[in-house]
């Protein structure tokens, strides 16, 4: 079985002050078979690695540059993240996109670097996909995910993280659809074992973002191809993050029994 993996998203919120009292504030209240993260502001990232110190709370990067030195003002270093003990940087996400024009040439090189330092990738990708009929059979192509993973070896895939981000969801005050999750959880899925087998496509965890609260998150995770979720904006608050978190908790409980 897949391990969950619940990531909250911070973006561009909480200073250091409050990201490690955040991180004090929860890091002895999380479940031990699960995998959390935080992804938060590249300035607030070592202080949070330290607090956390041997707890089971991921600390994640938004986002990193392409190149691992260099004069590059302003930009931020795989290596120089891995130096600091971060362990996951997100990729490609909606926002990064959108707003700053990344391509998927330049996610791929992103991706690259990351796993060159050891770094795990969590790629992030949209509905954007082309959907082809093969002896009556709809199969469909993720070209996001296909340019992204372009020369990443066969034996790093398994380490790679999705996560499913519809761009209607995301940022949005939509209801996430727990249906729609899985359709395109599985439609990932299904691509990635067309391109690279069972074993590898069966490995990957596949995340769903886009608005997901304390009022979706157990439908969400009861689905199943959906290995865990990136959160917004109810992430930030502690009460509620710890309430989704123990709602997976449940989840994962009962599909354990199912098996």
């Amino acid at each position: 079985m897949r391990k969950p993996f619940i990531i909250a998203n911070w973006k561009m919120n909480k200073n250091v002050h409050e990201s490690v009292a955040f991180v004090k504030a929860i890091k002895e209240k999380l479940p031990t078979n699960k995998e959390i993260g935080i992804a938060a502001q590249a300035v607030s990232l070592y202080n949070m690695k330290e607090v956390a110190g041997n707890s089971n709370l991921q600390i994640i990067a938004q986002n990193a540059s392409a190149e691992l030195e260099g004069p590059y003002t302003g930009e931020i270093s795989m290596r120089s993240l891995a130096d600091a003990g971060v362990t996951y940087v997100m990729l490609g996400h909606l926002e990064r996109r959108r707003l700053f024009n990344e391509s998927n040439d330049a996610i791929n090189q992103k991706v690259l670097a990351a796993l060159q330092v050891g770094i795990i990738p969590i790629i992030c990708t949209d509905e954007e996909m082309v959907q082809t009929e093969v002896n009556g059979k709809i199969h469909y192509v993720f070209q996001q995910l296909r340019s992204v993973l372009k020369g990443v070896p066969a034996n790093k895939l398994s380490q790679v993280v999705i996560s499913y981000e519809p761009s209607w969801a995301v940022g949005s005050s939509h209801q996430a659809n727990p249906d729609v999750a899985e359709e395109g959880c599985q439609a990932i899925r299904q691509s990635l074992v067309e391109m690279y087998g069972n074993k590898i496509g069966d490995s990957i965890r596949i995340l769903y973002g886009g608005s997901v609260n304390p009022d979706n998150i157990y439908k969400i995770m009861s689905k199943p191809n959906v290995d865990g979720a990136l959160i917004g904006r109810a992430s930030l608050d502690i009460e509620s993050f710890l309430q989704m978190v123990n709602c997976v908790e449940a989840v994962s409980n009962e599909k354990l029994q199912v098996i």
